[in-house]
Order: structure tokens, then C-alpha cells, then sequence
């Protein structure tokens, strides 16, 4: 059913054209336009740290915590052991028969058995870009030799199982050729120039948009909108640039349903409908955005559609409030009007989901490290309706009311880690299940494949109807030159917010062929300090090198209960500030809804309260000059961020708080299960001042935006805008984007590297 309300939905702008064909010598057609050049020019002393390019790390070698050459009391340090269902110790590394070695025998002080040493599978001092590949290229057989098996190292394929790490001065793993870390051999401050390079340019694009409007006759109207996109931002850098515009949302690389793009340029139609105006009645039918609201920068009723964040991310200018971003979908929409003023507004829209900045590209907010497969998500979602209703309500001259109900699918969805490829980049990926899993090939190559009664267990059966099996893998992992090392990955988790104290078990529990290679077979007790966590990070990434992670989203229905009003406030002066200030108010509240829970399947549920109050009014400060319109706003989030992030998760530690600065030791949080704790907030409180500044004969004019999180950011945007003709305009803005007090805990912490001088030249037709 839900499928044939979405084609209906689809066609219905394109079937009204059909009907009115045959009348279009009487139609009034109206053709509007605009070319538009626009250069966003980075000013940040930062790069953005997502992108493999400008990653502060492209470039480091960064020492593994756990390895006896960077501190020998860390790597001596036992860790929790892996016991089996059976009761035994599971790992390769434990003596047959499951009895652990004297070395780590005992129990730590919550009780847990006591495992592995921190440094004992940690086979490279340090971490690079492109180790895994250095390792290869030098001759690593793999870490098979030296157990006595294989004597090439290979798997079946004849692909090298664990090649290791080399790093550019020769540190690396012991079985890569040529390297002895038991020789002193360390870790180098300085790295190859491997992939950095600036990326001056943060967009650089062309714009074509033209506007077709069409009067039918006194009740009909269509309006249909074509937008030509074209970046040539790869064109003047050589950082590595990727796709800006694929997302395989609707097929063949289409994000919205109504587009075609390659990867620098995008065609689409964000509007396409219908109009019928009968009196009090309206109806729009065909592909539309719906906007409620009347927050500047905020979005407390504006919550019908999601965002596509491809082109400028949501750094245009905030007096366009999203008229840019918003995703257009296919829908229908009624307004009644009654006799006493009250006012209906209904819509039944297609389901279209807010779309991410391509990865590798400027505004990329991904880290590199992580691929994103929406399409398990995307078809669980597809063909869904969304649908809502808003009563506004005159009650006086004064005071308006209204009320909103929406049903949706949320758009942004919710984030967990989804089966990986089982090949990439020509390679396969030795952690899937199946044939070239290099763990099974290392069991068989050692002859101990399903040996020590149950000890030692055997593979477990690929099962394509799993979740966490569906692309056929079995694990959310998989090797990648590209990728962040440990000290990377932890800084990428906690800015993302994503706790590390439950991530790394989620993923590897989560997950058959990850939860049997690391614990059942390596041994690896579950993470629950800082010095299990980096012990398993750093054992796994010193053997394979650079990991990905792969996560997916899923679009989970939501009800949104609204409300909100408008009073203008009238004084005897006309003079005064107060005089038709207008102040609104709005609030919305979704129970029960599912937050991103450290990217587990497990999301965590809350209510999610937001409100706003606004304050807006247009005041003439002097008679030489217009009116300047001024607005002033607050608001209060209970349990998500500006951006819909879990505040629970804010404030996440730094890797400083669990190493000495000056020895490298383990400090005592190391060992605390509760220092991996992020901090958390209980709210979160934005606030917004603006205005708008018309110059006499209207040709400049003047703006500001501000935008403060009281946790400790701010994002400040001035702007000048000079119209010297009805056809040709200039704008000239910049945006600075600070977190002077923030701790993983702000909203411009996601975005203080795009700080931008960006122009724009339009000429209208």
C-alpha cells in the first residue's frame, strides 16, 4: 500500500502537466532566474581533521601505548582474559587445555580474570598511513612464520595473513623484514609526506536555477523549479577530493528523487507541483518542501523534511533559514481556512532522508576512517509516508496559537555499525567469514581449527539473513590504508560522539565473525578500562594495520507533538523599542526517541524535549536610515544537541587522561572503568542575535548573525550585501566558527575548521 501512495505521490505533478496541456496557449507562463558564482575561501588555521588529506595525522607516526619500546611497565600490565561459555580460556595464546600461563593468572580487583599482557600481541611500536601497505611492499611473510606454519605466510588466494606495520624510518612489526623493535629501534617524530596537502578552497561552485511559473486559470497554478550545481573545488588543490553528490538513496547515485549528479555536478527539480486555490480552500500536490517555524538558525517545527548538505553544509547565510537544504519530496498538502480565521494544514509526504557531505570533500563531518552504507537502512525506509497537521489559531489581533502533530520517518536517522564488504579496494577482507578469513587460515596453517575441546572453536556459518551478516561479512570492520591508528580512531570517537567506554565491545560483540576472531580465538576479554581498550586496538591494528569502520543508518518513526504562538506587543509609543515587537514561542516533544547509542543496534530511547522563544522586530534607530530588523532567540534542548546528537555522550576524555605526559605510564583512570565515561550534559542552550541593516536607496545593506552554545562556542557571520541594479547583486560574507571553552561538548567543535570568506555574484533573469 505504502508504495502505491508514493508513485501516486511521484506522478502527480507530472500527470497535472498532462491535463493541462492541451490549454497552454492560455496559460500565463512566467520565467524567472538567476546565475550565480560563489567562492568559499577557508581562513581556519585548521584543516578539516576528517578528511584523509588534512587530517592532522596524515602525516605522524604515533607511538602504540602497549608496546614495550614506548613504555615497558604499560606493556607488562595484565588485561582481562576471555572465558568461554564452557568456562575455559579461550585464545591461541593461553596453554592448551585452557589453563592460563603463570604470567596471568589471578583475578583483578572487580573480579574479572586476569588476561593478556597489555603489549603481548602489540607487535609494532607505532602507527603510520599506508603501514599495512609498507609492510607488503618490504616482504612481510606475515606473523604466521613465526609460529611455525606456513612458511610463506599465505592464505588461501595467496593473500599475506597479518602483514603487519612498517613505518617510513623502519619501525614497525618484527616479522616485517629488516625490523628488531627488541633493538631499540623507536618511533620517528616525523612522518613522510605521504598524502597531506592544503585544501585552500572550501567551495567553488557555479549555480544555474530557473523558475517556471504557470497561471492555468483562476484556481489552478504550477510552479516548477530546475537547479544546476556544478563544484570545481578538485580543480584547485591536490588533497584528495572524493564524490560530493552520490548517495545511492533512490539508485544510480541519486540522493533525492528528482536529481542526477556525477561527482562534481548536480541537476535536480526541488519543486514541481500543483496549486488549487478555491476561497478558503488550498491544495499543492507534486514534489515540495514544507516549512513550519519561525526560528532563525533553529529548526523546533520546521521537522517535515530533512536536510541535503552536499553543496555549502548549513553555512550559507542564517537569514536564508535552510531555503537551500531542505530536502524536496513528493507529497500533498491542504490548508482550510474557517470562517473565524482558524487555519488547517495537512501534508502526506514520500519519506526522504537529510543527506551527508560526500566523504573527502570539505565539508565531510564523517571521519575518513568510517564508510557509511545507508542503503540497508534506505531500503528498510523507502516508499514510507510521512504525514502531519498544524491548527493555527487567531484568537486576537494580538495573540495567534497553534498546535502540530507530525508522524515521520526521522530523517537524520540513527547510526550504528552495519556488515562490511567482503572485498574493497581489490582486496578481500580477511575479517569476513568464508574463505579468506585470516584468523580460520592461521587456526588451519597451526593445525589447532576447532581443537582443544571446544577451546578453540570453529568458525562460525555465514548467515546472509542476520543484520549483521547482510552483506555477507560478518564483521563491521575491515583493513584500510587510509585509515586513523589508535590515537586517531579515539580522537575521532569522542568528537563524533561516540563513547569509547562502550563502542569497542558493541562492535566486536555485536558482530559473529569479530566477537569469535577476538574473543574465542585471541582471547581478548571485554574492553571495560582504557588499558583493555587500547590493548585490543593496538594488538589487532599492529598486525593488520589501519582499520575502517563501516556504519549504517536507520530511519526510525517518530511522533512530534508541537505547539507554539505569536503576540505583538502594541505601546502608546511608536517610537519605542517595544512597539510591534512580535514575541513566539515553540516547543515540540518526541517521546521515545532513538538516539545513536555508540553505534550499537541497541538505540537508546528518551524523551526529547526542545523549545524556543523569539523576539523580533523591525526598529528605525535613525531617519536617514530603514527600519533595521533585529531578532533575538534561545533554546533549550533536553536530551540532543543542535545538530541531534545524544548530550549523554558530550564531553568525552581525551587520550591525556589516562598517559603521563612526560613518562608515557598509565595513569590510575587507565584502570578505571568509569574515567572512560563521557561527562554528559542534561540540556544543551543556544542563543541567536541578528539583524539586518538597509543602507538608504536600499542598494547595501548590512547583516549579522551570531550564534552562541552556552557550553563554550560561538559562530559569528557578517555580511554585506550590494544591489546596484534589479538584476545584478553581490554578497560578501564570512563565517568564524570558535570553541574557545568547549570539551567535546559544543556544536561549533563540529565545524570551527570551516571558518570561511566566502562571495557570491548573482545575476537574475
Amino acid at each position: 500500500m505504502k508504495h502505491t501512495i508514493a508513485r501516486m505521490l511521484t506522478t502527480g505533478a507530472a500527470a497535472g502537466s498532462i491535463l493541462f496541456a492541451g490549454a497552454a496557449s492560455a496559460i500565463d507562463w512566467n520565467i524567472t532566474g538567476f546565475v550565480r558564482q560563489e567562492i568559499a575561501v577557508s581562513i581556519s588555521p585548521e584543516e578539516n581533521y576528517n578528511n584523509q588529506s588534512t587530517s592532522p595525522y596524515a602525516t605522524k607516526i604515533t607511538p602504540h601505548v602497549t608496546h614495550p619500546n614506548f613504555n615497558a611497565a604499560n606493556a607488562a600490565t595484565p588485561t582481562s582474559l576471555y572465558v568461554n561459555e564452557n568456562g575455559v580460556v579461550g585464545g591461541i595464546f593461553a596453554a592448551p587445555g585452557g589453563a592460563a600461563t603463570p604470567a596471568i593468572t589471578g583475578r583483578r580487583p572487580d573480579g574479572a580474570p586476569l588476561g593478556l599482557l597489555a603489549g603481548a600481541n602489540t607487535s609494532s611500536p607505532v602507527d603510520c598511513r599506508f603501514s599495512l601497505e609498507n609492510a607488503l611492499n618490504a616482504g612481510s611473510a606475515g606473523l604466521i612464520p613465526t609460529f611455525g606454519g606456513n612458511p610463506q605466510g599465505l592464505g588461501i588466494g595467496g593473500q599475506v595473513m597479518f602483514p603487519g606495520q612498517l613505518c617510513p624510518n623502519g619501525a614497525g612489526s618484527f616479522f616485517v623484514p629488516g625490523v628488531d623493535p627488541t633493538a631499540g629501534q623507536g618511533f620517528s617524530q616525523q612522518g613522510a609526506d605521504l598524502i597531506k596537502d592544503d585544501n585552500n578552497f572550501n567551495t567553488f561552485n557555479t549555480r544555474l536555477e530557473l523558475d517556471i511559473q504557470a497561471r492555468i486559470n483562476q484556481n489552478f497554478s504550477a510552479y516548477m523549479k530546475i537547479r544546476g550545481f556544478f563544484d570545481a573545488v578538485r580543480n584547485f588543490t591536490d588533497a584528495h577530493i572524493d564524490d560530493h553528490f552520490a548517495n545511492p538513496m533512490w539508485g544510480n547515485r541519486r540522493g533525492t528523487i528528482t536529481e542526477w549528479n556525477s561527482p562534481d555536478a548536480i541537476i535536480d527539480i526541488p519543486a514541481l507541483y500543483v496549486d488549487y486555490n478555491d476561497g478558503p480552500l488550498w491544495i499543492r500536490a507534486g514534489n515540495q518542501v514544507i516549512a513550519w517555524g519561525e526560528a532563525y538558525f533553529f529548526r523546533v517545527m520546521d521537522v517535515a523534511n530533512g536536510l541535503d548538505l552536499r553543496r555549502h553544509s548549513v553555512l550559507t547565510p542564517g537569514a536564508e533559514e535552510y531555503q537551500d537544504q531542505r530536502v524536496a519530496s513528493p507529497a500533498i498538502r491542504v490548508s482550510y481556512t474557517f470562517d473565524n480565521g482558524y487555519e488547517i494544514d495537512a501534508f502526506a509526504q514520500l519519506f526522504s532522508p537529510t543527506l551527508l557531505p560526500g566523504r573527502n570533500t570539505p565539508y565531510n563531518i564523517i571521519p575518513h576512517s568510517v564508510w557509511v552504507d545507508d542503503e540497508i537502512g534506505m531500503d528498510d525506509a523507502k516508499g514510507a509516508i510521512n504525514f502531519g497537521a498544524r491548527l493555527t489559531m487567531p484568537f486576537t489581533d494580538s495573540f495567534t496559537g497553534m498546535v502540530a502533530y507530525v508522524n515521520r520517518r526521522n530523517p537524520d536517522g540513527v547510526f550504528s555499525g552495519v556488515d562490511a564488504k567482503p572485498f574493497w579496494r581489490g582486496r578481500a577482507n580477511p575479517f569476513c567469514l568464508g574463505r579468506n578469513n585470516d584468523t580460520n587460515n592461521t587456526l588451519i596453517d597451526l593445525g589447532l581449527s576447532g581443537a582443544v575441546g571446544g577451546a578453540i572453536p570453529a568458525m562460525p556459518t555465514l548467515d546472509t539473513r542476520k543484520r549483521t551478516m547482510a552483506n555477507g561479512c560478518g564483521t563491521s570492520f575491515m583493513p584500510d590504508p587510509y585509515t586513523a591508528g589508535s590515537v586517531e580512531y579515539w580522537d575521532n570517537l569522542e568528537r563524533g560522539r561516540i563513547s569509547n567506554y562502550e563502542y569497542l565491545v558493541g562492535q566486536i560483540d555485536g558482530f559473529e565473525a569479530s566477537q569469535w576472531a577476538t574473543r574465542e580465538i585471541f582471547g581478548f576479554g571485554q574492553e571495560t578500562n582504557f588499558v583493555d581498550t587500547m590493548r585490543t586496538l593496538e594488538g589487532f591494528r599492529s598486525s593488520f594495520g589501519g582499520v575502517a569502520q563501516w556504519i549504517g543508518r536507520q530511519f526510525k518513526r517518530e511522533n512530534i507533538f508541537m505547539a507554539g504562538g505569536n503576540y505583538i506587543i502594541t505601546t502608546d509609543d511608536p517610537n519605542s523599542i517595544f512597539d510591534q515587537m512580535i514575541i513566539r514561542g515553540e516547543v515540540s516533544v518526541t517521546p521515545n526517541k532513538r538516539l545513536t547509542s555508540n553505534l550499537s543496534f541497541d538505540f537508546r530511547e528518551t524523551d526529547d524535549v526542545v523549545s524556543a522563544l523569539i523576539l523580533e522586530k523591525y526598529h528605525r534607530i535613525s531617519d536617514a536610515f530603514p527600519a533595521t530588523y533585529m531578532v533575538a532567540q534561545w533554546m533549550h534542548r533536553t536530551a540532543t544537541d543542535l545538530f541531534g546528537r545524544d548530550l549523554m555522550n558530550n564531553g568525552g576524555p581525551s587520550i591525556g587522561k589516562f598517559i603521563d605526559k612526560n613518562t608515557g605510564a598509565f595513569l590510575p583512570a587507565a584502570f578505571d572503568p568509569e574515567a572512560m565515561r563521557p561527562e554528559g550534559n542534561s540540556n544543551a542552550n543556544y542563543v541567536v542575535f541578528a539583524f539586518q541593516q538597509p543602507f538608504p536607496n536600499l542598494i547595501w545593506r548590512f547583516d549579522m548573525s551570531i550564534l552562541i552554545d552556552t557550553a563554550g562556542g560561538y559562530l559569528v557571520q557578517p555580511g554585506v550585501r550590494y544591489k546596484p541594479a534589479a538584476n545584478w547583486q553581490w554578497d560578501l560574507y564570512a563565517t568564524i566558527i570558535e570553541s574557545p571553552g568547549g570539551q567535546n561538548d559544543t556544536i561549533t567543535e563540529t565545524l570551527d575548521f570551516a571558518d570561511e570568506v566566502f562571495a557570491r555574484l548573482t545575476y537574475y533573469f
